[in-house]
């Protein structure tokens, strides 16, 4: 990622990539009475949005609308940067694979605590530009900077602190940004609006790594300059504008204000998390999955360049290549797969086959080679994602704002990240060899594998039961594009619609518990926020691993 990775406040308050201007959003009071941008007041009336709210252009949310679009350039520049051209710049200045995982992973030393802490600080922010603006928009001004200065400074460790800013103020501006988008136009129009969003930063995105193909002259280090430069240029110039811009609905602001007012143990969620069924086989083997591929992560990179032959050009469309298409492939053949195999094959045959993928990727030439394999293994990684996905949906965060639940998902990804990408790099200077840094994921799907053999699945749960859903979703999203009453810049959004931390609970709706079959299921909200909650929360109806609905369970051999 480049990233790990969470309501609201007076009317005068923004939420979203930026900030609007406080006097409109100040007309809406807390009484309800109707304002520009309105929505519903805390007495639970009805606001209206702007003169004639049904009908007319809500003028706050347009503003928001143009800074968001304008804001998400911004990221789209930073990623078409700090992947390829970002470990090329490094590993031209040193040679040493521990020095280059350094460079790019120390901001892990520091992110799996930094991301929760700054998401909720972020739910219960109170400033005239919002809760998330500010964050966002700092955000993209470090960014901004630190990218336009890896060039222009000299040596390792000058490089290093730069990379670590760069890195970190990402993750708060994507924690931020998740946020932002649904509490300024509501959950019933998240989708059209973040479509529509995307299209202008995937253009710039285009911009900026064509420049790369027209311009990168892998023996020629000046030419990697203007790709930095232009990066930073754009997120510099929209940090500005989404401060100035973008607003939140004015009914977010009861969401911020029971946000700012909950207080959540976090060790004591973390324990009910653990209470669930299969929660520590599927925590084990989900991080060792992660460690295992972090463990190339920056190096691949690397290995492209040195093992391959493969500059920062043909790296570039090798991306393009296989990345959205091996996602699609991979989520309708997996689909199928799913229909094939039960939940417990597809846990333990993915690692097993990413395995393999690992050590054949050991062995290549071309970076063609590694495309394939890419389209290879995306069938069995996209059953895995749909056969286990309601399970692992019980073990995300139940508690804090949508700012606190990102952290706090984010955080441990970006802390185990760290173990095998050191140990990875160690290897590779020791024996001056990059294919080694294949042999770590392909050790790491064993040991999954292995791990996964204790996967208890509950009788009737076997397989992976869609159901209507597919046709469900789909009914949503054209619901949510042609809807009459989904108006992206008129209509009302309530302060229901624009509580997005209920997210994580929807989506554990729409899957539905497989562990709830004959039991209660597993709350949606429990009753208070207490370290008790939690915990009787997570142990809806079973205490340990060991038992799926009425003790009838799918056992390891």
């Amino acid at each position: 990622m480049s990233g790990a990775p969470e309501g609201p406040a007076p009317a005068d308050v923004p939420l979203v990539l930026g900030a609007g201007r406080a006097d409109d959003a100040a007309m809406a009071g807390l009484d309800g009475t109707a304002g520009l941008g309105g929505g519903a007041g805390l007495d639970g009336t009805e606001a209206l949005e702007g003169a004639g709210a049904r009908a007319g252009i809500d003028r706050m949310r347009l503003r928001s609308f143009i800074g968001l679009t304008l804001g998400l350039v911004g990221p789209r520049a930073n990623l078409a940067v700090s992947g390829v051209l970002l470990t090329l710049l490094v590993s031209s200045r040193v040679s040493s694979a521990l020095a280059i995982t350094l460079a790019l992973t120390a901001n892990r030393f520091i992110g799996w605590l930094a991301y929760p802490l700054l998401g909720r600080a972020s739910d219960r922010t109170r400033t005239p530009a919002g809760r998330r603006a500010p964050y966002m928009s700092a955000g993209l001004l470090v960014m901004g900077v630190c990218t336009w200065g890896y060039t222009l400074v000299g040596g390792f460790w000058p490089l290093v602190g730069l990379i670590v800013l760069v890195k970190t103020a990402s993750v708060v501006f994507g924690l931020t940004n998740v946020a932002v988008i649904p509490e300024t136009f509501g959950k019933s129009r998240t989708l059209k609006a973040a479509a529509l969003i995307g299209l202008l930063g995937i253009l710039v995105s285009l911009v900026i790594k064509g420049t790369v193909i027209a311009t990168w002259k892998t023996h020629d280090p000046a030419t990697w300059n203007l790709a930095f430069r232009m990066a930073g240029g754009f997120m510099v110039a929209v940090a500005v504008v989404v401060l100035l811009l973008v607003r939140e609905a004015p009914a977010a602001r009861e969401v911020a204000e029971r946000d700012r007012a909950r207080s959540t143990s976090w060790r004591a969620e973390m324990a009910g998390i653990m209470q669930v069924p299969n929660a520590r086989v599927l925590v084990t083997g989900i991080l060792v999955f992660w460690a295992g591929l972090s463990a190339t992560g920056y190096l691949a990179i690397v290995y492209f360049q040195k093992v391959q032959h493969a500059g920062a050009n043909a790296q570039t469309i090798a991306g393009w290549v296989s990345g959205v298409p091996v996602v699609m492939l991979g989520l309708l053949l997996g689909y199928v797969l799913s229909r094939v195999l039960t939940r417990k094959q597809i846990a333990v045959l993915t690692p097993l086959a990413g395995s393999v993928v690992s050590v054949v990727q050991y062995t290549t030439t071309h970076i063609w080679q590694s495309v394939v394999l890419a389209f290879v293994g995306g069938p069995l990684f996209g059953a895995f994602v749909i056969s286990l996905a309601p399970m692992l949906l019980q073990l995300l965060p139940r508690r804090g704002g949508l700012g606190e639940l990102l952290g706090k998902l984010v955080a441990p990804f970006s802390l185990f990240a760290v173990a095998f990408s050191f140990l990875a790099a160690w290897v590779v200077d020791l024996t001056g060899n990059y294919r080694t840094i294949w042999l770590f994921p392909a050790g790491a799907g064993v040991v999954q594998a292995v791990v996964m053999l204790w996967l208890r699945v509950p009788k009737g749960q076997e397989r992976a039961e869609m159901g209507d859903l597919v046709q469900r979703m789909g009914d949503g999203v054209i619901e949510q594009v042609m809807g009459r009453d989904r108006e992206l810049l008129g209509g009302v959004v309530t302060a229901d619609d624009a509580d997005a931390a209920s997210w994580f609970e929807r989506a554990r709706e729409i899957l539905g518990n497989p562990y709830a079959t004959g039991r209660p299921a597993l709350p949606s909200s429990p009753g208070a926020d207490t370290a008790g909650g939690d915990a009787a929360h997570a142990g809806a109806g079973s205490t340990t691993d060991a038992a799926g609905p009425g003790g009838a369970v799918e056992h390891a051999p």
